[in-house]
């Protein structure tokens, strides 16, 4: 009996220490993810970094007006969605809110339609944003070299990146100055 005991408080420390190496893994594991995107988010490897010139690039957006770097005078707030990204689902309200605040014209969602299915999220965006719908390798994705979806930039005139990221918090602050 004494053995059975002494097993039993035995395995109990064994399944107390598990659990803490466990949650120092998961702590781990999310400031690296947290490092991860900020890096990724900044355009290291995701999207064009903060200061890059965007390449030209033509596209036509959903009510038939021509997207091109060359047509941006004024700071453009882009979206980048993808149709079947659960993280873009999330982010879309988020977008929709601040494409609110600025005029249609300078606000640009940029849909890459991998499934056929852009029709819903091309639906939301249109009363804020020119829409463009585009496959894998668009122009528009190509020429910002995205990577990552959904990622976001604050473009200015001629088509230099004045902010970008993964999250939409990192263009904000910069499109509120």
């Amino acid at each position: 009996m004494p053995y059975l005991v002494t097993l039993v408080i035995l395995l109990g420390v064994l399944c107390l220490v598990n659990l803490a190496l466990t949650l120092g893994v998961i702590r781990r594991l999310r400031r690296y993810s947290d490092q991860l995107a900020t890096q990724s988010g900044q355009g290291q490897g995701a999207i064009l970094a903060e200061g890059a010139l965007a390449p030209p690039y033509v596209a036509s957006a959903t009510d038939g007006s021509a997207v091109s770097r060359d047509l941006i005078t004024e700071p453009v707030v882009v979206g980048f969605f993808s149709t079947g990204c659960d993280a873009c689902h999330e982010a879309l309200p988020d977008f929709l809110t601040l494409a609110a605040a600025f005029p249609r014209e300078q606000v640009l969602a940029v849909i890459v339609d991998r499934t056929g299915e852009a029709g819903p999220q091309r639906e939301r965006l249109e009363p804020v944003a020119r829409v463009v719908v585009e496959d894998l390798g668009g122009p528009v994705a190509s020429a910002l070299q995205v990577r990552a979806f959904p990622a976001f930039a604050l473009v200015g005139g001629g088509g230099r990146i004045l902010a970008s990221g993964l999250r939409l918090d990192q263009v904000i602050t910069l499109s509120r100055a």
